[in-house]
């Protein structure tokens, strides 16, 4: 994660949870704020509630390379909190974490608007 470093005080945790917007998914909560800096802050959030050690780790990474692979694509400066629910056991994929963490993005209106080239589409 290049441009993205961990967010891992609780009162920043606390100031996106109470200051912040948010977006859900069947599988995740996205809360998001902006930070006025040039880089995201990445806060994870899997209770222990939700599954035993190795099950939140697992939906841990997942999130992370999820989150890791799409990050070229986001906005920059603001603080995210990705909270697991209950049915993120059933996506055990990356394929599937990669889905529902991309419509996450696009609701909260995160995700870079396409700057492609058109002039060579039209050769």
């Amino acid at each position: 994660m290049k441009q993205t470093i961990s967010l891992n005080k609780n009162e920043l945790f606390l100031r996106v949870y109470k200051k912040g917007k948010r977006t859900y998914h069947k599988y995740y909560i996205l809360y998001y704020l902006p930070n006025g800096t040039d880089i995201n802050r990445l806060g994870i959030r899997v209770g222990k509630k939700l599954a035993g050690a190795v099950k939140r780790n697992r939906i841990r990474r997942l999130v992370k390379e999820g989150y890791r692979l799409m990050e070229s694509e986001l906005k920059r400066g603001y603080d995210v909190i990705i909270s697991a629910k209950e049915g993120c056991l059933t996506a055990d994929s990356l394929d599937e974490t990669m889905g529902s963490l991309r419509q996450m993005f696009e609701a909260a209106h995160l995700i870079k608007p396409f700057s492609g080239n058109h002039s060579a589409s039209q050769m």
